[in-house]
Formats: C-alpha cells, sequence, structure tokens
C-alpha cells in the first residue's frame, strides 16, 4: 500500500492508523471536519507528515475536485456523524450517514482506490440475535445504519468497480480515547475513589488495544478480501466480570468490586461474533498487546491526563 485516503482521520480510530500507515511507509491523506487546521496541532495529528484537507461528511463528493494526485490504494472511513447524545438517536442524522458513506465509495472510485474500507460496529450483530427484547431501543437506529451501510455499500462498490470490505469494530480502547466509554470511565472512577456500578458481568466481551487494532486496520488494506466483515478484536473473548476484576486489580487493587447492583438488559452476544479466525487467515494479524499491559498503559495516560486537570 502507497497512497492512502483517511476520512475522520483526527478520530480516536483514525488518527492511530494514519500513525500506523505513516510508520509502514504509506502516504497519508487525511480528510477532516472543516475549521481543524486551526487546532491541528492541539490535535491526535500534531507533529505527523499528512496531507490535510478539510471537508464536511455532507459534501465528500466534492472532495476529488481538490486532490491534485487522484491515485490511491486505499479509501478509510471512519467519519460518521451524531455518535453522542440527541443526534445517537436521532434517524435524519443517522438515515443521512448512509448516503454520505454510499457517496464516500463513489468519490473513493472516481480517485482509482482499489479498497474502500468501513468502520462497522459489533452492535450490529445485536441485530442478529433473536429475542432480544430491545425493540424499543433508540440505539437501534444506528446499529442499523451501520448495517445498511454494510448491505448497500457492497452493492454500490460493486456497481462502482472497487473493493468493499465492512470492519466490525469490538471494544477498542487505549490513550488518546476522551469519551466516557467502559474502560475509560472505570478507571477513572477507580483512580478517584468513585463507586463503580455494576451489573452481574455474564456476558461476553473482548477488548483490543488502539495499535494492535490500528495494525489490523493496515493489514486488512493491504490483504484484505472484497466483500469481506472483519472482527477487529483480540481473539481473548470472556465474561465482562473477568475482564472488570483483572481491570481493578491493575488500577485500584485495594478496591473489591460488587457485581449485581443492576441487571443487564441489553443483548448477550455469542462468543463466536468475536470471532478474529477470518482476519487471521487472510492477513496474518497477531494482536500484540495483553489486557493487562493496555490496561497499565492507558492508565498511566489517564493518570498524566488528570495531574495536568485535562479531561482525560
Amino acid at each position: 500500500m502507497k497512497r492512502a485516503i483517511v476520512c475522520g482521520g483526527a478520530g480516536f480510530v483514525g488518527s492511530a492508523v494514519v500513525k500506523e500507515l505513516l510508520a509502514n511507509h504509506t502516504e497519508v491523506t487525511v480528510i477532516v471536519r472543516p475549521g481543524f487546521l486551526e487546532k491541528m496541532e492541539q490535535s491526535r495529528l500534531a507533529g505527523l507528515d499528512v496531507a490535510v484537507l478539510e471537508c464536511d461528511i455532507k459534501d465528500i463528493g466534492q472532495i476529488k475536485n481538490r486532490i491534485k494526485a487522484p491515485v490511491f490504494d486505499v479509501w478509510y472511513q471512519f467519519a460518521w456523524d451524531g455518535l453522542l447524545g440527541e443526534p445517537l438517536v436521532d434517524y435524519t442524522t443517522q438515515i443521512m450517514n448512509i448516503k454520505w458513506v454510499m457517496d464516500a465509495i463513489v468519490t473513493a472510485a472516481e480517485l482509482n482506490c482499489k479498497k474502500f474500507i468501513g468502520s462497522g460496529s459489533i452492535t450490529q450483530f445485536e441485530l442478529l440475535v433473536d429475542g432480544t427484547g430491545d425493540l424499543y431501543d433508540k440505539h437501534r437506529i444506528y446499529k442499523t445504519a451501520k448495517m445498511a451501510c454494510e448491505y448497500i455499500g457492497c452493492s454500490v462498490a460493486s456497481e462502482h468497480k472497487i473493493e468493499f470490505i465492512w470492519p466490525i469494530i469490538t471494544n477498542i480502547y487505549g490513550p488518546g480515547e476522551f469519551s466516557p466509554r467502559l474502560i475509560n470511565s472505570m478507571i477513572q472512577n477507580l483512580l478517584s475513589g468513585k463507586h463503580q456500578y455494576l451489573s452481574e458481568g455474564k456476558q461476553y466481551y473482548d477488548f483490543i488495544y488502539i495499535s494492535d487494532a490500528a495494525k489490523a486496520f493496515r493489514l486488512i488494506g493491504e490483504y484484505g478480501k472484497s466483500g469481506r466483515s472483519y472482527t477487529i478484536a483480540s481473539g481473548t473473548v470472556k465474561p465482562l466480570k473477568e475482564f472488570l476484576t483483572e481491570l481493578a486489580a491493575l488500577v485500584a487493587p485495594k478496591t473489591e468490586l460488587v457485581f449485581g447492583e443492576f441487571s443487564f438488559k441489553g443483548v448477550s452476544l455469542r462468543k463466536e461474533m468475536y470471532s478474529i479466525r477470518e482476519l487471521q487467515e487472510d492477513t496474518g494479524f497477531t494482536p500484540e498487546v495483553s489486557f493487562a499491559d493496555g490496561i497499565r498503559r492507558t492508565m498511566e495516560w489517564i493518570e498524566r491526563a488528570m495531574n495536568n486537570e485535562m479531561d482525560p
């Protein structure tokens, strides 16, 4: 892979993929939101040798007119509008995301990209589990939009003669993430001495460290087969309770976790849904960072951020 476009390359996962590509001698063009360049030196992309183009995701079809040498190997699509708060459950926003991803596929084909690599979500699988009882969960809108991108994207890509791969992201964590997701919030709570309310923790999980996830995306760009939806995970699947017990022992060893203070009412995925067999067979992917090492690194980063009175 010589040249790649990373749309949404300033985010947590996107920026890690950018760094992974650069470390493996790939020239990278990053597409970011308007106004980004003003704050680039304070961003995750600070100091990186990349070409940066500002473009609203709504106008992604116009980006081809601004690229001087339109010959790329891979287009990575991480940009997605409405990931938090009310937009996450707003059907108009999520339906428009489908259109914008399709526009990105067409644009990638017009730029002579060989592959289009999206970013699906493990929550898509929750739609496939029978009898989940979550028919009225508003987050189904987001999950369905992601799944629609996978299914419609295959057809659009075929029509425009570009390879299409829709990797499924499970639970990525590590330094550089500012969201309130489980690993981040739990480490912060434990370090601050706050009580962590937990379910029984019987549902299966898999957590993958950010650098391993970025490596997986790079390998998919190099060796992934069109039409596949590789699951990006560590390959270590076990009940959530076991992961969190290990995390607490590393972060706050004197704290005793209490499981079952509330009942988990979400969707429990089957263990095989986290399988990375296809990813390993097609790309040779092997994770390098254990959960324990990943937690230590993430904790150190959060501690530094907390000491600087920043949002970790």
